[in-house]
C-alpha cells in the first residue's frame, strides 16, 4: 500500500481512531496546539522587542522556500517540511499515514508530542512571520514548543520556562551563531532533523553503543510512550545536552539505573550515561493497520541493554581511585587511606590471590591471574559500578552447654 493510499479518507480515519465515548470537542481540548497572537505588525514587534539572544532571523520573502506574497507567506509551508510528511487537505501525515499535525491556519495542532513535529510546527510558524505564539496542551510540547520557538526568535506565551532551560536556550543559540559563522556543527540544539524523524517512526537511530558513553547536561528524564508515541509502550528516556546538541537515549532499564545511581543525578546535573551489558531478548510487538488499530502480533529478537548514569564529578573522583587500586606500587593500606570505599575491593583481591595460592601452582601463572582480576576490579571501580561491601566477620558461635538435671545457668532461658 502506497503512503497517498494509506492516508486516504483522513477524516474517517479520525472517526475511527476517536476513543470510545469521546466527542469531538473532547478531543480538541486534548490538543496540543500552537496558536499566533495578533498584535503589532511584524516588522514594528521585530524593532520594539527583539529576541533576547538575537538568533537568526527568519528566512527573507525572496527565498525559494517561502513564498514572496503576504497571503501565499500565511498559508506558507516550508519545502522540506511539504517532502517530510503527505499533506491531505491540511492534515500532515507520516509516509506511514500515521497522523503528524493539522493546519489551520493562524493554528497548528497535534497529539504528537515528538521533538521533530514540534520543530515543524515552529518552522512553519517562522516561514508564516508569526512574531508571538500561545501554546497550550501537554506539559512537554510546551516546554519543547517554547524551545524552538526561541532558538527563531518567536515568542511564546503559555509556558515559563525555568532558569536552567533559559541557561540551556542561551548555549543552544550560541551552538547555532558558532555554526553559522563557520566555527562548529549546529543542530539548533536537537538532534538532525533525519535522525529525529526516523526515531519518531520507530526507525532504527544510532545506538550508545556505537559512539560510547554520552556525556553532557542532564536536561530530562521519565517514563514516557516509547519515542513519545502513544501508540508505543511505556518506556524511558534521558535527554542529555551535549557540545553537539541534544540526545535522547531510551530504554526500560534506564528507570532502575536512575533509581539505583549512586551520586543521584538531577536536572542540570553534568553526568555520563553508559551501556556496559547487552542482553538478547526476544519481545512481542503489536503490529497496526494504518488507522493505529492492533491486526496482530509478531516477535522479535533484539537486545536490552543495562545503564549507568552518574554524575561527572562522581566519575572523575572513581577514576583516580581505579588508578590507585591498579597501581601496584601501592599497598592496600595506602589505598584505603587514600580512598577509604576501596576497602571492599582490596579484601576482593586478597580473596582472590589467597584462591590462587591454593589452585595454581606455577608462580608466573598466579601472577597473570592476579594481575587479571585486579585490573576487571579497577575498570568496575572506573565505571562507576557499585563497589564490593565490606563483609564483616561472623563470631564464633559458643557450643551450647548441656545442664545437669536441677542445675540452671544463672540467666533465663532464651525465648522460643
Amino acid at each position: 500500500m502506497t503512503p497517498n493510499e494509506t492516508s486516504q479518507e483522513p477524516k474517517a480515519t479520525a472517526r475511527r481512531a476517536r476513543k470510545p465515548g469521546a466527542t469531538e470537542r473532547e478531543e480538541e481540548a486534548v490538543l496540543n496546539s500552537i496558536e499566533r497572537v495578533r498584535g503589532l505588525t511584524d516588522a514594528t514587534t521585530r524593532r520594539a522587542a527583539p529576541s533576547k539572544a538575537a538568533p537568526k532571523p527568519s528566512p527573507s520573502p525572496t527565498e525559494p522556500n517561502v513564498p514572496a506574497g503576504s497571503e501565499e507567506r500565511a498559508r506558507a509551508v516550508p519545502k522540506e517540511i511539504r517532502e517530510r510528511f503527505i499533506g491531505i487537505g491540511g492534515k500532515y501525515y507520516f509516509p506511514d499515514g500515521a497522523a503528524a499535525f493539522t493546519d489551520h491556519g493562524e493554528k497548528l495542532t497535534t497529539r504528537s508530542e515528538n521533538s521533530e513535529v514540534i520543530r515543524s510546527l515552529i518552522a512553519i510558524a517562522q516561514a508564516r512571520d508569526w512574531v508571538q505564539v500561545k501554546v497550550t496542551g501537554t506539559e512537554r510540547f510546551r516546554k519543547e514548543a517554547w524551545f524552538a520557538a526561541g532558538l527563531v526568535g518567536i515568542e511564546v506565551r503559555g509556558y515559563k520556562p525555568t532558569a536552567f532551560e533559559e541557561e540551556r536556550m542561551a548555549r543552544a543559540i550560541s551552538r547555532r551563531q558558532a555554526g553559522a559563522a563557520g566555527r562548529g556543527p549546529d543542530e539548533s540544539g536537537n538532534e538532525k532533523s533525519s535522525r529525529s524523524l526516523g526515531a519518531a517512526r520507530g526507525e532504527p537511530t544510532a545506538s550508545p553503543r556505537d559512539s560510547g558513553p554520552i556525556t553532557g547536561r542532564l536536561v530530562d528524564h521519565g517514563r514516557a510512550n516509547y519515542r513519545h508515541d502513544p501508540k508505543e509502550p511505556m518506556s524511558y528516556y534521558v535527554r542529555i545536552e551535549t557540545t553537539q546538541g541534544d540526545r535522547e537515549i531510551w530504554g526500560v532499564d534506564l528507570e532502575r539505573a536512575f533509581r539505583e545511581s549512586l551520586s543521584r543525578p538531577t536536572i542540570g546535573d553534568e553526568v555520563t550515561v553508559r551501556s556496559d551489558v547487552r542482553e538478547p531478548v526476544t519481545v512481542t510487538s503489536a503490529e497496526r493497520d494504518a488507522d493505529g488499530r492492533v491486526v496482530g502480533q509478531r516477535e522479535i529478537s533484539t537486545h536490552r541493554n543495562r545503564w549507568i548514569i552518574e554524575r561527572n564529578d562522581f566519575l572523575a573522583e572513581r577514576t583516580q581511585a581505579a588508578r590507585t587500586f591498579r597501581d601496584t606500587a601501592i599497598s592496600a593500606a595506602q589505598g584505603v587511606k587514600a580512598h577509604p570505599e576501596l576497602e571492599g575491593s582490596y579484601l576482593q583481591l586478597q580473596a582472590a590471590k589467597l584462591g590462587s595460592e591454593r589452585d595454581i601452582r606455577n608462580p608466573a601463572d598466579r601472577a597473570r591471574f592476579v594481575e587479571r582480576v585486579r585490573w576487571a576490579i579497577a575498570a568496575a571501580i572506573e565505571r562507576g559500578e557499585p563497589l564490593e561491601p565490606v563483609r564483616l566477620r561472623e563470631r564464633p558461635r559458643e557450643p551450647e552447654r548441656v545442664l545437669e538435671p536441677g542445675r540452671t545457668s544463672g540467666r533465663e532461658d532464651p525465648t522460643r
